[in-house]
């Protein structure tokens, strides 16, 4: 991403301090300058504000951020058919699309699997089941990670949409899996190779 020049943005007006996660670069941030909304009198809970960090702008509508920032953190040394999905469920989280990310994240437990050496095109309950008994899912966890499966059939056959929470909880519970087994486990193999 280019950055830009937060004081090339010209006539700028002092505005309400307004500290939010910027939706472009994710800097946690803050400012007092960009541009109001001014409708027969003044509005000061619309405007737009310029991120101080790469100078994009971000428009403010009372308690809503546009672009709204991602949820959870990068994550390295992902392949590509998961990574590529992570950052898609980051996305849709970004945008309101909390049904679509409960329905991603199930893919990405598939493809998982699939990369550890699950057989591809099974059901999703062998996915699980996979990821147990080769241990990449503790025992224990089998509970939260089945809890995708069942989120993601109830986002696929029910008519009510996910909500912010939902999509939080399952980002939560895919984020920890990725992390697990691969970024800390591929720290701890190249710290164990370098010994």
């Amino acid at each position: 991403m280019k950055y830009l020049y937060a004081q090339n943005w010209h006539n700028q007006e002092e505005l309400p301090q307004a500290n939010f996660v910027c939706g472009y670069c994710g800097s946690k941030t803050g400012n007092n300058k960009g541009y109001i909304y001014d409708f027969l009198e003044r509005h000061r809970e619309i405007a737009i504000y310029i991120c101080p960090v790469c100078g994009r702008p971000s428009f403010k509508e009372y308690d809503n951020m546009t672009p709204g920032s991602s949820y959870g953190q990068s994550i390295i040394n992902l392949p590509d058919t998961v990574q590529s999905l992570y950052d898609e469920a980051r996305n849709s989280y970004q945008v309101g699309a909390f049904t679509g990310v409960i329905l991603i994240c199930r893919k990405i437990l598939a493809n998982v699997a699939v990369y550890y050496g699950a057989e591809d095109g099974k059901n999703f309950v062998s996915y699980v089941d996979y990821l147990v008994n080769q241990g990449y899912v503790p025992e224990k966890s089998r509970e939260w990670i089945d809890k995708i499966r069942t989120e993601g059939n109830s986002a696929t056959h029910n008519q009510t949409a996910k909500n912010k929470e939902d999509a939080q909880r399952i980002l939560d519970f895919v984020q920890m899996l990725l992390l697990i087994n691969f970024t800390f486990n591929s720290d701890y193999n190249n710290s164990e190779n370098n010994n």
